[in-house]
């Protein structure tokens, strides 16, 4: 072949396709990331897969790929049965691949098989990453942290209305066996596929401008393969949840494993039903334990009164006892009292008519021992008298007869 001789382009396609067939005469195992998936209505599945660069997540490599409807049936099944998820967009794998060239349709891959297990892998590597980087942010075991109300009332619930697993926590908290009354509210969100993530972030983001009216917050979706739940193993979603003011319980509906929103959450149940089995159990143990605490007070309470009534009887017959003793001891004494001071009143009456008896005596004996003393000194009396009289007359009689002697 000569420069002045150019190519058709079918010779120049073709040229390289014979050159690809001679490099890769054998099928080989290439990683890449699924970027689309479509199934038509023949049954063959076409892909576009693609390779980012580890830093900047740019695009580095793309290309079309193609299953043929003999072989995706059986890879399809197969690959959900080992890794529990179909094939989807964002989900990287390993692919047995033959390379093709077509001078019409150009460069392709023609995938032949795909290990499940390299796919696992990656999703538990994913995974595992996801967890290094909230623990390493500190904020993995934030939302668990949190204190869970004792009865929980008020319910925030971040679901699809049209999901079934809404149905069934609603109908499980409405008519439990209890008939407690609980408060919820939904609010709603795409619960898989892309942008399920975000919407839940927006549902929590509502959610935490009511914080005063809920207790919990309950993100449902009810079960599905693993690739319709893949958004709750999102770091952005975990990050937000985990740093959540309010407790976050999850009904998702994993049965293999959890999701890294399980592990953040709170409380982690498998269902949106056991979800509610555990807000109504917790509800009928508070109340199991509250009628029995009220049980044990009303017995102690009674056993208390039972006690002091006993103890006042005791009391009071005590107290009957002691007064009727004290009433007999001193009736005895009254009575002692009152022979003592009947003896003692005729003491003192003999006494007093003994000495009436004496002083009558006496009485009947003074008059005449006054009259005799009173005769005696009546008599000295007179005599004295006497005597002074005459020695006055004679003293006068004496001074007359000096001055009629003086006068002479």
């Amino acid at each position: 072949m000569t420069d002045d001789k150019p190519l058709l382009l079918s010779e120049l396609l073709s040229s390289v396709r014979g050159e690809l067939k001679s490099t890769f005469n054998t099928p080989i195992w290439i990683v890449a990331e699924i970027m689309e998936l479509n199934q038509n209505r023949t049954g063959h599945c076409y892909l576009e897969l693609i390779e980012k660069d580890k830093l900047s997540d740019k695009i580095t490599a793309k290309t079309r790929a193609t299953i043929w409807a003999s072989a995706y049936s059986f890879l399809k099944s197969d690959f959900e049965f080992a890794t529990g998820q179909t094939l989807h967009a964002g989900l990287k794998i390993m692919a047995r691949v033959t390379v093709e060239m077509h001078e019409v349709y150009g460069f392709s891959l023609n995938i032949q098989d795909i290990n499940a297990q390299y796919t696992l892998g990656d999703i538990a590597r994913q995974r595992a990453e996801v967890i290094a980087r909230l623990t390493a942010d500190g904020v993995i075991d934030m939302n668990k942290l949190l204190p869970l109300p004792t009865v929980i009332q008020r319910i925030a619930v971040i679901s699809s209305d049209t999901a079934a697993g809404w149905g069934d926590f609603c109908n499980q908290i409405k008519e439990n066996r209890f008939g407690y009354t609980f408060q919820t509210e939904l609010f709603q969100a795409c619960m898989q596929g892309q942008g399920a993530a975000q919407s839940i972030i927006d549902a929590l983001n509502l959610i935490s401008t009511r914080l005063d009216d809920f207790d919990v917050v309950a993100i449902l979706r009810g079960g599905g393969s693993k690739s319709d739940l893949s958004c709750f193993d999102e770091y952005e979603l975990s990050f937000f949840a985990a740093q959540f003011p309010l407790p976050i319980l999850t009904g998702i509906g994993h049965e293999r494993d959890d999701s890294v929103l399980d592990m953040i959450a709170c409380v982690r149940l498998k269902t949106p039903t056991a979800l509610a089995a555990f807000v109504i159990d917790r509800a009928a143990e508070f109340d199991a334990n509250f009628t029995n605490l009220c049980d044990s007070a009303i017995s102690g309470i009674c056993r208390i009164i039972d006690s002091q009534v006993k103890h006042t009887d005791n009391i009071s017959y005590r107290t009957t006892l002691a007064l009727r003793n004290m009433l007999s001891f001193k009736q005895e004494q009254l009575s002692t009292i009152d022979i003592r001071a009947h003896n003692a009143t005729h003491r003192f009456f003999d006494a007093q008519q003994l000495r009436i008896n004496t002083l009558c005596s006496k009485t009947a004996i003074f008059p005449q021992q006054v009259i005799a003393t009173a005769s005696l000194h009546l008599a000295q009396i007179k005599q004295q008298l006497h005597l002074s009289f005459t020695a006055y007359l004679d003293a006068h009689t004496k001074h007359l007869e000096q001055l009629e002697q003086d006068m002479a």
